[in-house]
């Protein structure tokens, strides 16, 4: 845990030297990392994952609380950059719709965000109309659509298998390995509830 709280507070500070947090821009290779700080300041409760280390901090009140494992999509390593590529998303999203699953829970956060859009629009992987559907789901505080070419429906579950899989099994989304973490998390987790994604 104490490593864990010693890389979020470095993660911090480097951006905020970096003068990310003072812009919103982002260095390369982060997608989304400098909006880390301000996107869970003041906020009762934050999620931060890990990818290479296949762990959820769950963040309250700023004080890393607890180290959840966790298991991603089939092609890790990477940005989603399309629907089926198998890869888990990276940088700061928020839940935007905690609802039942045959995974016992789901919190679906917003992928593609407002970043993953206006990037996928410039790669020329969107279209100007697609573009906009996602903005205006932003602006309406809504779930972004899932059938663009970004894909979508990502989010945090469990597993409907028993014990769960211990293996990167699903489609881009974030697993607990133990079902009963997800249980603890649908109890503090709400929409609006921060989730920043690393490498």
């Amino acid at each position: 845990m104490q490593a864990i709280r010693l890389l979020i507070a470095s993660v911090l500070t480097l951006l905020g030297l970096s003068g990310c947090l003072a812009t919103g821009s982002q260095p390369p290779g982060t997608a989304g990392a400098g909006d880390w700080t301000q996107a869970v300041a003041g906020e009762p409760v934050a999620l931060a994952v890990f990818k290479g280390k296949r762990e959820m901090v769950v963040v309250r009140d700023g004080v890393p609380e607890e180290t959840l494992p966790v298991r991603l999509g089939r092609s890790p390593q990477g940005q989603k950059r399309r629907q089926g590529d198998n890869r888990t998303p990276e940088g700061v999203y928020r839940v935007c719709r905690v609802k039942p699953s045959r995974y016992k829970s789901f919190l679906w956060l917003d992928y593609p965000n407002l970043d993953d859009a206006r990037q996928a629009l410039k790669d020329g992987r969107l279209t100007k109309s697609q573009y906009e559907r996602i903005a205006e789901s932003v602006e309406r505080g809504q779930c972004p659509p899932t059938d663009t070419p970004l894909g979508g429906l990502v989010g945090i579950h469990g597993d409907y298998e028993e014990p769960p899989r211990r293996y990167d099994w699903t489609e881009g989304c974030i697993a607990t390995v133990d079902n009963k973490d997800l249980v603890r998390l649908v109890q503090v987790v709400k929409p609006g509830t921060p989730v920043a994604i690393f490498p």
